[in-house]
């Protein structure tokens, strides 16, 4: 009983400390930086340029598409990794599993490319 009552109040100081170091941080950047307002701070930035003349050019949707399909083939190639450590014990039916995985991937990828998703007009 001693014991769980010792290892409760470790996690609590545990967590404490945790908390308690960002936070001390945070609030010791904010006290300490230097606030020197000035009309070029104030002005908007956006992407290396200084003041943007208008919202009118929007950027093509194809962006957006590129970068969702991006994030999709990276997070499925990232199943690869743990499959990678464990293949020798998964055998044949682990091969055939990600082969199937494989074929998936693929067929999106032509899918994508045969709509025009990845044609730069």
């Amino acid at each position: 009983m001693l014991c769980a009552a010792n290892t409760d109040l470790s996690l609590a100081v545990h967590l404490g400390v945790a908390a308690a170091i960002p936070a001390g941080i945070s609030v010791l950047a904010g006290r300490l930086s230097p606030r020197v307002p000035s009309a070029a701070k104030s002005r908007p930035y956006e992407c290396g340029v200084s003041e943007p003349l208008t919202t009118a050019p929007r950027l093509p949707v194809q962006f957006a598409l590129v970068a969702m399909l991006f994030l999709i083939f990276d997070v499925e190639a990232l199943f690869f990794y743990p499959w990678a450590v464990v293949v020798r014990e998964l055998g044949v039916r682990g091969l055939a599993i990600m082969g199937g995985f494989l074929v998936l991937l693929t067929a999106g990828y032509v899918y994508a490319r045969t709509r025009g998703a990845l044609d730069w007009r």
